[in-house]
């Protein structure tokens, strides 16, 4: 049957190799990337306040107010705006700038580097760039011109305490997966100039940098988020979810603006129809700008309300576990078919679910999402990939063990073959000595009888002929006999020094592994006795057949075993060989059908029972011992030289 322990510890690799492969081909796959990104978004949504904190107002630019402001006055009435909210008691306004209001550094006035200079420590500008994970730093471009500079020509102040970068990929419009920019932020980047490429300048995101003016003005805490890992945000609605003033609004307005009093106040463009708004695919299905994606990061921010994706090396580590407990149940389930009707057996699965369930909950209110579409669809890929492994590695072992018993079956014919041949051979020979042989003697005694009484006939010339005859005869008759009375080289020195022989070719191949007890003692075989060698060929044979069933069904990995006695002993002119094993006890009805005929091994039992009635008062014996194991004795009686 097949090698039970070896294929308990094969599922071990096959649990780990399975899951781990189907990680990778899984891991890119859309549809997995959505369902899980759905699933988190639900996940997110779940146990925080629906209100969105009030320290966050909007003042929104719209394609009405471009196309009101003349395009040559558009950044000084851009910088008016700006100026109008800080004298209303903004605490920090963050600026998404267009990118035409860039200009070239020959320039004298510019109106925003003025108000920068004026109010470094309330002032944001919003650095647009990809994802800031890549492992490369992204360069920025002439960004560096809005910042003010001293009299030796260098920056008034450090770039990252004016520059603060926001996250967008045109995959956002339709994001698959977590790691997409519409859901993913990182909290900080490497950057570089565009006129010094060797110098490296580290930026937060505009959400951190202007949490960290706000509190430093209005709010002082300890408190700060790691910026070294990126956070999932937390998003509170849909579109207009903040409070929201128009730009056109706040300058047409003469009176005081309270509602931005102590605020972060983000400014920025709202049609999501301009390119330049950096629109992204909000967890609800709607469309929202740049804006107010740093409105919800900067909320979430400020009331800790995002979360971290679980680490690589955690999820695999998750994944390759439950790949090895699938694998395990799937082969244990295979190689034990009575196994589904135990309890025991569907525990496997419900516990695994179950434990998932548990540790992707406790995980979640530690603020660590883990993806749970992909692992259990690795799981369910791995658990039938290790089903058609088991399958396929079942139908090898049963071919081999067919071929096996196929070959063992020809040369069980061969020597049945070669054993009736030689009783032919040797009839045939006795037959040709006890008749014509003898018959021939007597026409030759007659001839010379009837020489003496006729002496002048001459019978010489016939005489010559037929002794000459006779001698060929002879020649060809023990040629024949020769024939039949070939012996196997193991036993040219007796049966015992064979049978030792024997064990010791079994055990220098490695296909006998056992510890041997050899109880073995020289018979009185007797000598030139045609009968006896042609039994002790077939004894021999009977050893053979002996040993390979305890190899085949005692010796580990197919049984328990860990010993076997081979005996061989005369008393008085009765012989017996034994051959016991001490592999594991056998109930009755094992017992029995291991006695039927129709069962793989009869072919065995019924040579080596053949054996034994050709052989003189033979007798094979077959006893379960109680201890455990399993004998087997062949006993005849040997016949002495006649």
């Amino acid at each position: 049957m097949i090698l039970r322990k070896a294929w308990q510890r094969t599922a071990l690799w096959l649990g780990i190799g399975w899951s781990l492969l189907w990680s990778v081909v899984l891991s890119d796959l859309p549809l997995i990337q959505q369902l899980d990104l759905g699933l988190q978004d639900r996940q997110v949504a779940m146990g925080h306040p629906s209100t969105p904190p009030p320290e966050i107002l909007l003042v929104t630019i719209g394609e009405a107010d471009l196309k009101a402001w003349p395009s040559d006055r558009e950044p000084t009435i851009y910088a008016d705006l700006v100026q109008r909210l800080l004298d209303s008691g903004a605490s920090v306004v963050a600026l998404n700038l267009l990118p035409n209001w860039v200009q070239t550094s020959d320039h004298a006035n510019n109106p925003i580097k003025a108000l920068v200079k004026q109010h470094a420590s309330q002032i944001v500008i919003v650095l647009p760039t990809s994802s800031a994970g890549n492992p490369s730093p992204s360069e920025w471009r002439n960004y560096e011109y809005f910042l003010p500079l001293n009299a030796k020509g260098e920056s008034l102040f450090p770039p990252r305490s004016i520059l603060g970068f926001s996250e967008y990929e045109p995959e956002a419009k339709h994001p698959l997966s977590s790691n997409s920019t519409a859901r993913q932020a990182y909290l900080s980047g490497q950057f570089t100039l565009a006129r010094h490429l060797d110098r490296t300048e580290t930026l937060d995101s505009v959400a951190l940098l202007s949490l960290k003016k706000f509190q430093q003005q209005d709010t002082p805490t300890d408190y700060l988020p790691s910026p070294s890992d990126p956070i999932r945000i937390h998003f509170w609605g849909t579109t207009g979810t903040f409070p929201s003033l128009r730009a056109g609004s706040v300058l047409r307005s003469n009176a005081p603006l309270p509602q931005v009093r102590h605020k972060i106040v983000l400014v920025g463009f709202s049609d999501t129809s301009n390119p330049e708004a950096f629109a992204i695919r909000a967890p609800l299905g709607d469309t929202m700008p740049a804006i107010e994606v740093q409105a919800n990061l900067l909320g979430s921010l400020l009331t800790r309300s995002f979360y971290r994706t679980a680490p690589l090396w955690l999820q695999g580590i998750f994944v390759v576990l439950g790949g090895i407990v699938i694998s395990k149940w799937i082969v244990w389930g295979n190689l034990n078919p009575r196994a589904s009707r135990n309890y025991q057996y569907w525990l496997f699965p419900l516990v695994l679910l179950g434990s998932f369930a548990l540790l992707g909950t406790g995980m979640f209110w530690t603020r660590l999402l883990i993806p749970f579409v992909l692992p259990l669809t690795i799981w369910i890929a791995t658990g039938l990939s290790v089903l058609v492994s088991l399958q396929l590695g079942i139908q090898k072992d049963l071919i081999d063990e067919q071929q096996c018993e196929i070959e063992r079956l020809h040369r069980v014919e061969q020597a049945a073959v070669i054993s009736q041949t030689q009783k032919l051979l040797h009839r045939i020979a006795a037959n040709i000595h006890e008749g014509p042989l003898q018959e021939l003697k007597l026409v030759m005694d007659r001839l010379e009888i009837l020489q003496m009484n006729f002496p002048q006939v001459s019978v010489d010339p016939i005489l010559e002929g037929l002794e000459s005859l006779g001698h060929h005869l002879r020649q060809q008759l023990n040629q024949t006999k020769a024939i039949a009375l070939e012996i196997t080289p193991e036993l040219r020195e007796g049966l015992d020094a064979g049978i030792k022989n024997r064990v010791q070719q079994l055990v220098q191949s490695g296909e006998l592994t056992l510890q041997v007890i050899q109880e073995i003692q020289p018979l009185e075989e007797p000598t030139l006795n045609s009968q006896w060698l042609e039994a002790r060929e077939d004894i021999y044979s009977f050893f053979g057949e002996a040993v390979k069933n305890v190899v085949r069904h005692a010796q580990p990995p197919h049984g328990t075993a860990t010993q076997v006695k081979v005996s061989l002993s005369q008393q008085g002119t009765r012989c017996t060989l034994t051959v016991e094993n001490d592999g594991a006890k056998l109930d009755d009805s094992v017992f029995a059908r291991s006695e039927g005929l129709g069962r793989r091994g009869g072919y065995g039992m019924k040579l080596m029972s053949a054996i034994a009635a050709d052989l003189p008062e033979g007798a094979i014996e077959r006893v379960a011992l109680p201890e455990g194991g399993m004998r087997v004795a062949l006993s005849w009686t040997l016949q002495l030289d006649r």
